[in-house]
């Protein structure tokens, strides 16, 4: 199941013990860690990242959404002083001003917006904010898990309160939704149309050309969101090309499990999305 987490702990010494399980649930073969960070929030309630995990071959792909994920935690003035940089980067005297629509920056809009694409609800965010207290510090990461019980076990050892949330194909659904309402409304308008006089085909062809740009649209964020599919599937199997090299026996075997998986969410999502670009061009010829 690809997750993102947040683990939430008491200070920075728990948080680093909560890393290290993280480590040692990736190198047993329970998770795939793709990104992660340590983030604390000091007493003035000031954001910064303590200490962000090597990426490896992961990349951006990954990273910049750990880095949205922060940021959003961090709050709006985070964003508006340009302390949080994308990724992984170093972030340090961050004022954490909660999250309210109505406060925030461009930035961090981006940023929600980045999340919500990537199925992380602005909910889940919240109860980590809440929780994340003045002195207290999370561990934040992008992961794939088989089962929950053993990060949470682990985590529950090192006394760190574990938010997942599944990443959804919401985006995905959305697109397939709006292209066939679209092209539904296309030709519907097409009939109406053949049935019209002349005095009423005007009002029609604004209605038609307006279809058309929201087909248009559509079809955009299809091909967008095929490339940043593909940027994730090829993070992906990097990741898990490294961890089966360098695994045994039990672990080696559930990564290779994984990898199979991954690639055939990856066809199942990807035929999706170029059958909806393809519908949508067929609806605008």
């Amino acid at each position: 199941m690809d997750t993102f987490i947040a683990v939430v702990f008491d200070n920075d010494e728990a948080a680093f013990k909560g890393a290290d399980a993280l480590r040692d649930l990736y190198q047993d073969g329970d998770i795939v860690v793709y990104s992660a960070a340590v983030i604390g929030k000091d007493a003035d309630g000031n954001v910064s990242i303590k200490k962000a995990a090597d990426e490896g071959p992961i990349g951006t792909a990954f990273g910049l959404l750990v880095g949205a994920m922060v940021g959003v935690l961090a709050g709006p003035a985070a964003v508006a002083g340009g302390a949080v940089a994308a990724g992984t980067a170093a972030a340090s005297g961050i004022a954490a001003t909660g999250m309210a629509v109505g406060g925030l920056t461009g930035g961090t809009f981006g940023m929600f917006r980045d999340l919500y694409e990537a199925g992380i609800d602005a909910d889940t965010l919240e109860a980590v904010s809440i929780e994340l207290l003045p002195g207290k510090s999370a561990v934040v990461a992008a992961i794939d898990e088989a089962w929950t019980t053993p990060l949470d076990v682990k985590m529950k050892d090192v006394g760190g309160m574990v938010f997942r949330k599944a990443r959804i194909e919401v985006i995905d659904e959305q697109i397939e939704r709006d292209i066939a309402a679209s092209k539904a409304e296309m030709q519907a308008l097409k009939e109406e149309w053949n049935e019209s006089n002349e005095a009423m085909r005007e009002a029609i062809k604004s209605k038609v050309d307006a279809a058309k740009e929201k087909l248009s649209d559509a079809s955009e964020r299809a091909l967008q969101r095929l490339e940043k599919l593909d940027a994730e599937f090829e993070a992906r199997q990097k990741a898990l090309d490294e961890q089966i090299s360098n695994a045994v026996g039990d672990a080696k075997a559930k990564f290779e499990k994984r990898k199979g998986e991954v690639q055939q969410e990856y066809k199942e999502r990807s035929a999706k999305l170029k059958q909806a670009s393809k519908l949508a061009g067929e609806a605008l010829t």
